[in-house]
């Protein structure tokens, strides 16, 4: 094979990606030969895309006018979940890890073509192999992969359920920490805590004079492994559920005591702030579990010390696809009042330890971009396509909800029918019935 391609990303303020540079790498020795993108090249195109919104960025990008006769195939974590709008606009869809990809664009083992009926599994590589990679912004800074998947089920979460979980081999990792040449490097994983190796790997950053600026790590981890907190600077945890019912729904069973003691082990190791991420609008939420988080961060301003900056990161629920709360109803509805006048705006709550909202809520409009690029289907194109072109119709969220609702037969903001596949079910083999199990066990155990 003798086949030359164009390597394209969607990475926000970055000019690479290293999801692409790992595909790059681990296919070199098949005859391939990859180019930047070149508008008004005749060269395939590889394209990688991460996050649902930027469904809206490749349509826009799709019908430029260079692109008309190239052939595109897309990759990334997005496209795996849901091939269905890449689909729709003419593209191939890799599923899975790029490392597997054999140099074809239009047909595979692991390629889904437009008119291609047959589910097909996700490509698992059987060993992870960091590279050393750059990420270029507006400063250089290294990334290491030290795993991929997540030892954690969570149920709201894609990660623990798309990939199985895996993880680099140190000597590998030490390899790379070796080879880069800034102080600062992005370890990255679901939660860095959970690699078998991690006190060897740190003691080896330090030795090399390194500074870790990856910051998510799990609750669960840390009060296995306090001792992990000496060798952290920065802190982001996902408590994700407001009240201990919540979280046992969800698949954190963290109670009120674990949550506080995590927190001054945190403080005793000399960590200078605390990250929580939260999740507003879970299924089943209702104002007594805003009351018992307000309840918790009384607790917290009890415990820790006098300016202590706890910092919290609110999103609203969202439905990912391939997770086993794909089928329940989006944030969109949800009331906030009670939360905003418990907890956003309350003083009452924090009077010793300084607590900090950022962001506080999701905006409608942003629920409703992501919610039509998750549950984009082939039918539904037409209506991607028109606001991608005019994402001010996002103003108009009726007219969507309406043109969705016309064409796919059901609300795209609510639950999904349980006879109904989703758009992603035709295309990608997956646990669905087994996902469907659990989150019915878990709602009729703990859904209030």
């Amino acid at each position: 094979m003798n086949k030359e391609y164009d390597v394209f990303s969607f990475s926000g303020k970055s000019i690479n990606c290293y999801g692409l540079e790992v595909v790059k790498k681990a296919t070199e020795n098949r005859g391939i030969v990859y180019h930047e993108y070149e508008k008004g090249s005749c060269r395939d195109v590889l394209v990688s895309v991460y996050w649902p919104g930027q469904i809206y960025d490749f349509v826009r990008w799709r019908y430029h006018s260079d692109m008309k006769t190239r052939k595109i195939l897309v990759g990334g974590n997005t496209p795996t979940c849901n091939p269905a709008p890449f689909l729709g606009f003419g593209a191939n869809v890799f599923l899975g890890d790029g490392e597997n990809w054999d140099g074809n664009i239009a047909n595979g083992e692991y390629i889904i073509g437009e008119n291609n009926e047959l589910q097909k599994k996700k490509s698992i590589a059987e060993t992870i192999n960091p590279i050393p990679f750059a990420d270029i912004q507006s400063n250089k800074r290294f990334f290491c992969e030290m795993s991929r998947g997540c030892k954690n089920k969570c149920l709201f979460c894609q990660y623990g359920w798309l990939k199985p979980y895996r993880e680099s081999d140190v000597s590998d990792i030490i390899a790379v920490l070796k080879r880069s040449d800034t102080k600062s490097i992005r370890m990255f994983a679901a939660d860095r805590f959970q690699h078998s190796k991690y006190i060897k790997i740190r003691k080896t950053m330090d030795a090399l004079g390194k500074c870790d600026t990856g910051s998510d790590v799990s609750l669960k981890f840390v009060l296995k492994n306090k001792e992990y907190l000496k060798f952290t600077h920065k802190v982001r945890v996902g408590i994700e559920g407001m009240s201990y019912r919540l979280r046992c729904l969800v698949g954190k069973k963290y109670t009120d005591d674990d949550i506080v003691n995590f927190c001054v082990d945190v403080v005793n190791a000399g960590i200078k702030c605390l990250d929580f991420y939260m999740i507003y609008g879970l299924p089943t939420e209702n104002k007594e579990d805003v009351d018992q988080f307000s309840l918790l961060l009384k607790k917290l301003d009890s415990a820790l010390p006098a300016n202590y900056v706890v910092a919290i990161h609110w999103n609203a629920f969202t439905p990912s696809a391939q997770s086993p709360f794909q089928w329940e109803e989006s944030a969109y509805h949800y009331d906030t009042e009670h939360l905003n006048n418990k907890i956003l705006t309350n003083r009452t709550t924090n009077s010793n330890i300084r607590l900090m909202h950022k962001p506080k809520l999701t905006s409608r409009k942003t629920i409703l971009q992501r919610m039509l690029a998750i549950r984009c289907s082939e039918k539904t194109k037409n209506i991607i396509y028109g606001v991608s072109q005019k994402m001010s119709l996002f103003d108009k969220p009726q007219s969507i909800l309406n043109a969705y609702k016309d064409t796919d037969g059901v609300d795209l903001l609510g639950k999904w029918p349980d006879d109904k596949d989703f758009p992603w079910d035709r295309h990608v083999v997956y646990n669905k019935s087994g996902m469907q199990k659990l989150k019915n066990q878990n709602i009729l155990k703990h859904g209030g």
